[in-house]
This record gives C-alpha cells, structure tokens and sequence, in this order.
C-alpha cells in the first residue's frame, strides 16, 4: 500500500479545475488536462475537466482490479474506457487533432519491494535516488512547443504591451492551435488521449522500496520550481504533510498573484491549476 500524506488538487482561476489528483491501494496519481482550444464543453465541462475526470475515474476502477496485470495493461484499458466514453458523449462526431481532449499524467506503483515511476507529459515524480539526491523524474518535449508560444506571447507585447489576458490569448491561440497539431505525432510531443497509440512513449523507471516520501505534481505546482525557482526538488519531498502542502500552494498562490504575468515570468495564465499528491510505502 501507499499511505497518503497530502493530497491537493486546486483550480487557478475562476473556471472549474482541470486538473485531478488520486490513489488507490499501491497506486497513486496526477492529471493535467490540456485546455481546449476549440471552446467545446462536454456535459457542462470544458473538454480539459471532462477528460481528466475521466481518466481519474477510470484509474480508479482499473487500479482496484490491476493484480497481476502490468501497468502498461492498466493504461491501454483506461484510454479504450475514456476513448469510448468520449464517443459517447460526442456522439460519435469526428474532431480534427488539435481538438482532441488530452492530459499529461504522472503515475506511480508499488510493486513489491520496488517502485514503479510512469510519466507522459510535463507532470513530474519527485524521489531520491540511491545517493540520497532529490530529482524530478519525468521528461517532455512539450517545454519546446510552449517556448514556440510564449515567443509568440512576448512578439505581441512587445508590439502592444497593454494587451489584457483575453487580447493577448487571441494573438498567441493560431500559435497553440500549431503546436497541437504536433501531439502525439513522432516529431512533436506524447500526452494521454483517446488513442493508446502514445503509451508507447511513456517514461518509465523502477526503484528500490524505500520509506521516504515521494510527490507527484503537475506544471502548475511545478512552478515553484522550474518558473519562479522558489523551491527545490527537495523541498516538495518535505510537502509530507497536509498542512505542509497546503502552506506550499499558498506560497505559490502569493508568488503568482504578485508577478505580472505579461512583464515579470511571462506565462499566458496568472494562476495555473495545481495538484500535488505525497505519499510513503505503508
């Protein structure tokens, strides 16, 4: 088993979470749905929310009938429940790549005495290797898709720099809607979707047991570290307690609120959607 340390999922804004966070037994998990760029919503989610939700739920149901079988078994079966569910609640209508709902995951399970770190995407798993040094293990072509963005970003502020959040989203989406095309394509970048095809690209690394902490976060937590360089890897694997994490995402909260985000660390979102998962070997 996994015990639990500290468990938070929190949207960024107003708008609802995308987000997701869980566990259950030797499995634990995060979820970061990509937001869509297409305005489509299913049964009153954006289709980021909707797809995340799904995937949580879906690792839920797997995880809890997952003996024997491999992690790679587990996953190709979640992608076939959400791709399914998908068609449903679509009702079958094609969509172009771009439009496809997709995450990035990080997935961790015990497996005896070993773990097993599963990641696709820009979530990350933060352990200490054998020598006792606290990394994030995890690596992503999409950084180099969002530097494609943000160049974009930074071209039209230095044009207008007064642009606001919505004018400025305007001037960069022909830029996202570009990149999206590159998902789950051999020169572009692998994310969870409705296809199994990108499981085949998965970082995957197997460590000896240990009782230290391990976390699990998405980007929007990841911050802390990789954009405004306020905390240490080491630093999460201390988030091992609720309060601890939640003093952590207050930080980030204050950090981002007092940044501009067009002229300080730019980034298209003030606040990103933050989730963060600790747990031990039980």
């Amino acid at each position: 088993m996994l015990q639990v340390c500290a468990l938070i999922s929190e949207a960024g804004g107003t708008s609802a979470n995308e987000d997701a966070a869980g566990h259950h037994g030797d499995w634990a998990w995060v979820i970061d749905g990509a937001t869509g760029i297409s305005g489509a919503a299913i049964t009153g989610l954006s289709d980021a929310a909707w797809f995340s939700r799904q995937v949580d739920q879906a690792l839920r149901r797997h995880a809890a009938d997952s003996d024997g079988l491999s992690t790679d078994t587990v996953l190709r079966r979640v992608v076939e429940d959400v791709a399914q569910a998908f068609i449903g609640a679509t009702e079958g209508r094609p969509r172009a790549r771009h439009e496809r709902p997709s995450a990035a995951f990080a997935l961790l399970r015990r497996i005896d005495d070993r773990l097993e770190m599963t990641t696709l995407g820009d979530c990350g798993i933060i352990h200490r290797d054998r020598d006792g040094r606290a990394g994030v293990f995890g690596s992503s072509n999409i950084p180099v898709f969002e530097a494609r963005t943000l160049q974009a970003a930074r071209r039209a502020l230095e044009a207008t720099p007064d642009l606001t959040p919505s004018e400025l989203w305007n001037q960069v989406v022909g830029q996202v809607r570009a990149n999206r095309q590159s998902m789950n394509t051999t020169d572009g970048y692998w994310v969870l979707s409705t296809d199994t095809e990108a499981l085949a690209h998965v970082d995957r690394q197997v460590v000896p047991l240990d009782n230290g902490p391990v976390a699990l976060a998405t980007d929007g937590f990841l911050r802390l570290i990789d954009l405004f360089g306020r905390a240490t890897a080491s630093d999460f694997l201390y988030l091992d307690d609720q309060a601890r994490a939640e003093t952590a995402l207050r930080d980030l909260r204050r950090i981002e609120a007092a940044d501009d985000p067009h002229h300080g660390h730019l980034r298209l979102k003030r606040s990103d959607d933050a989730s963060l998962i600790v747990v031990r070997p039980a």
